[in-house]
C-alpha cells in the first residue's frame, strides 16, 4: 500500500456543521493513521480545535485571502512537504487547489461538496473541475445536480455518507425525564423540536407560524421547541459577537409570539446547547424546516436518537426521510403543511415510536465512521 499524505485547506471562518464535521474527519484519518497537515486561518475556530490534537496545523496570520495567496501557500507546502493528496471544504479552498495545480497533476485533488451544485458550465469552470480528481457528497441527489450542472466526468463523482460517532447517540429514560420535568412538558404531551441558526432560511418563522394554524386544543397538546441562537456575522475586537440584523429581527419576533396566551408554555426558545443530545432525547419528533437543506447532520442525530423527522421536501432531506417512511416531508416555506403534519401526529402517536426505529436503523446502516473512514481510504489509495 503506497503512503498517503494529505493536506486539508479549509479557509472557513465559521463554525456550523460543515467545519464540525471537516474537523472530525481529520480527527478520525489521524486515528486510522494517515499523515496530515491542515492549512486554515489562524482566527478560525477550526484552527483552535485542531490545535487540541496531534495534527499539525499550518496557519495564515490574516482572517481571509484571496485564492492565488492561497494557491501560492498551498504550492509552497506541496514542494516541501510532498504531499500526495490535496482535500479541500469550502468552494474557495477547491479553487486554490485547481490553481496551485496549474501546470501539474500532482497532488491528486479531493473536494468535498457540502453545498448545492448550481449550474457551472462555462470554460473558466470546464478548466476548475478538469482539476478535480473526485468529487465527494453524502448526498445522492447532490451527486445527480452535480452530474447535471458541473463539467465533471461521471466516474469522479463518489457518494460518501457522513460517518457519525453512533455509540454516543444513547437514549437516557432518567435523563429524558428530568429535562422534559425541568421545562415542564407532561408524560403526555407531544413535544417538538428543532436545532438550528435562528434564520429565516432555516424555515423557523414558518414554524412558530404552524402553530397559529393550530386550533387551542392542539396546541395544548403539544410542545414546540427551538433550540438555537442568532446568525453570527462577525466578532468585534473585544471578541464580542455580531448578529445578522434578520436574524435578530426574527429572534425578536419568535419572543414575542412566546407572549401571545395561547402559546404561552407552549413555546419554547433555547440557546445554542453545545451537549445538544439530551434536547434530542427529550423531543418526540424533529424538524427541520430550512427552504432547501443539503444533507443535515442535524437530521442524522435525531435519527440515531431514534426520532422521526419532519422536513421539507428539497434537497437531501427527501432522500434522509424517504416517502415519509423515516418521518413526514412538507411543503418548503408553507407553514400550513408544517401544521398538517404536527397534526399527524398528534391523532398518531403511536407513530413517533415506529419511524423512530426505523430512522435510526437506516442511520445506522448508512452512517458509521468505520464504513466512512473505509472508503475515504480506498478513494485515497486509487487516486494514486
Amino acid at each position: 500500500m503506497k503512503k498517503i499524505k494529505v493536506l486539508h485547506c479549509i479557509q472557513s471562518l465559521s463554525w456550523g456543521g460543515l467545519e464540525i464535521y471537516t474537523v472530525e474527519l481529520i480527527q478520525k484519518l489521524a486515528e486510522a493513521g494517515v499523515e496530515q497537515q491542515v492549512l486554515c486561518s489562524a482566527h478560525s475556530r477550526v484552527a483552535e480545535e485542531l490545535k487540541k490534537t496531534s495534527i499539525k496545523v499550518v496557519l495564515f496570520p490574516e482572517k481571509k485571502i484571496s485564492k492565488l495567496q492561497e494557491a501560492r501557500r498551498i504550492r509552497k507546502l506541496v514542494d516541501q512537504e510532498h504531499f500526495t493528496h490535496l482535500h479541500s471544504h469550502t468552494r474557495l479552498d477547491m479553487w486554490a487547489c485547481a490553481l496551485a495545480r496549474w501546470n501539474s497533476s500532482s497532488p491528486r485533488h479531493i473536494y468535498n461538496l457540502y453545498m448545492n451544485a448550481l449550474p457551472k458550465r462555462d470554460l473558466v469552470h470546464r478548466w476548475l473541475f478538469s482539476k478535480v480528481d473526485a468529487l465527494c457528497s453524502s448526498s445522492e441527489w447532490v451527486l445527480r445536480e452535480a452530474r447535471k450542472n458541473f463539467p465533471i466526468a461521471p466516474e469522479k463523482l463518489h457518494l460518501m455518507r457522513y460517518g457519525r460517532k453512533t455509540e454516543e447517540y444513547t437514549s437516557s429514560e432518567e435523563r429524558r425525564k428530568t429535562l422534559r420535568a425541568s421545562l415542564g412538558f407532561k408524560d403526555d404531551e407531544i413535544v417538538f423540536g428543532t436545532l438550528c441558526r435562528i434564520d429565516p432560511g432555516k424555515g423557523v418563522k414558518e414554524l412558530v407560524q404552524a402553530l397559529d394554524h393550530l386550533s387551542d386544543e392542539e396546541v395544548a397538546k403539544i410542545h414546540m421547541v427551538i433550540v438555537g441562537d442568532p446568525t453570527i456575522l462577525s466578532r468585534n475586537q473585544d471578541g464580542s459577537l455580531v448578529y445578522e440584523e434578520s436574524s435578530l429581527t426574527l429572534l425578536k419576533w419568535i419572543e414575542e409570539k412566546q407572549k401571545e396566551p395561547r402559546l404561552q408554555g407552549h413555546l419554547h426558545r433555547i440557546p445554542f446547547q453545545k451537549d445538544y443530545i439530551p434536547y434530542v432525547d427529550a423531543l418526540d419528533v424533529f424538524i427541520l424546516a430550512s427552504y432547501n437543506e443539503t444533507y443535515s447532520l442535524s437530521v442524522l442525530d435525531a435519527m440515531l436518537m431514534e426520532k422521526p423527522v419532519i422536513g421539507t421536501d428539497a434537497g437531501g432531506t427527501t432522500e434522509q426521510i424517504g416517502a415519509n417512511i423515516r418521518g413526514h416531508l412538507v411543503k418548503p416555506q408553507d407553514p400550513a403543511s408544517l401544521a398538517d403534519a404536527l397534526r399527524f401526529y398528534v391523532q398518531h402517536p403511536e407513530r413517533t415510536q415506529e419511524q423512530g426505529q426505523v430512522a435510526r436503523s437506516w442511520a445506522l446502516q448508512e452512517h458509521t465512521w468505520p464504513n466512512t473512514l473505509k472508503k475515504t481510504l480506498s478513494l485515497y489509495q486509487s487516486l494514486l
